[in-house]
């Protein structure tokens, strides 16, 4: 976030002193404004991945952390330096259409040593060792196409509008083991680190030990709905503008049965089994207002 905050600060202070420069010329208002036929970028901590992260986490004036989950490792990166981009066309010199896409992924792989079972069966002394991971997969996006138009003459304009939103979010780990479940090798040495892939509460009748493979730390879920905005734009200097917004949205949400993956050794059977088990089912909600989104505070290229 001080990143972000740095670089927006920058650009004020360049746009700034533009300004001061273009001001002792004297240009009318009309050369600092954008025309029809024109095209923009905006840069900003965006509201709509900070909209998702909020939604996920039911709190306000954030951004995706780990997409709301708690994480399974203590040091799990943090996702809320979240920037966007947008992309804007004028129609008119008052009427443009807007473009904005966020998008967040985290891949995460930790591997382990522990001893290799195997090795040390056949030699007590040793020391040979094989390889745990634990590897996690979080993802989130978003996208959104709006309608804007602006008010005013002078360099200082008011901008409100409206659009529809996409977004969508998901948290998946996998652990992969060195010691296989074997007959002969019932209770395989685990990691010390993976321990929480270790399953001590609901195990099916006739299996003693069982370990996760795959699993949902979060529920997937996709969200769609309107947004409508309103804010300001002040051009510094012909064609650059810094802005801020606020939003109101309606959106509705829904997700995805969960589910993990796990194996274990059968004692009926006498043999190792992989099986799944459902965790939630399809669900679906609704969420309207401003709170959850915040401000948006972006710098404005038009050319």
């Amino acid at each position: 976030m001080k990143r972000i905050l740095f670089t927006i600060l920058m650009s004020g202070l360049l746009c700034m002193t533009m300004s001061a420069q273009e001001t002792k010329t004297k240009r009318p208002a009309s050369e600092y404004l954008p025309k029809a036929g024109d095209f923009a970028i905006s840069v900003s901590a965006d509201p709509f991945t900070s909209f998702l992260g909020n939604l996920l986490n039911n709190s306000t004036n954030n951004g995706l952390d780990g997409f709301g989950g708690e994480a399974y490792m203590s040091n799990s990166v943090n996702l809320r330096n979240t920037v966007s981009i947008s992309g804007k066309y004028m129609l008119t010199d008052n009427l443009g259409v807007r473009v904005n896409l966020g998008w967040l992924h985290n891949a995460d792989t930790r591997n382990y040593y522990v001893i290799d079972d195997a090795a040390l069966a056949a030699d007590p002394l040793s020391r040979q060792k094989v390889v745990d991971s634990y590897k996690t997969r979080n993802s989130g996006g978003s996208f959104s196409a709006a309608v804007e138009y602006r008010v005013g003459k002078g360099r200082v304009q008011g901008v409100f509008g409206g659009g529809l939103l996409y977004a969508f979010s998901y948290d998946r780990s996998k652990y992969e083991y060195g010691n296989a479940i074997t007959s002969m090798n019932q209770q395989p040495t685990v990691s010390n680190d993976m321990t929480g892939a270790i399953m001590r509460n609901d195990i099916p009748d006739g299996f003693s030990y069982m370990r996760y493979l795959s699993k949902f730390g979060d529920t997937p879920t996709n969200y769609f709905g309107l947004v409508a905005f309103a804010g300001i734009e002040w051009f510094v200097a012909p064609r650059i503008s810094l802005g801020g917004e606020v939003n109101l949205a309606a959106v509705f949400n829904w997700t995805k049965a969960t589910y993990y993956t796990a194996e274990g050794f059968n004692t009926v059977s006498g043999a190792p089994e992989t099986w799944t088990e459902l965790l939630s089912p399809k669900s679906t909600g609704f969420h309207f207002g401003t709170g959850n989104i915040g401000q948006n505070i972006s710098v404005t290229f038009y050319f």
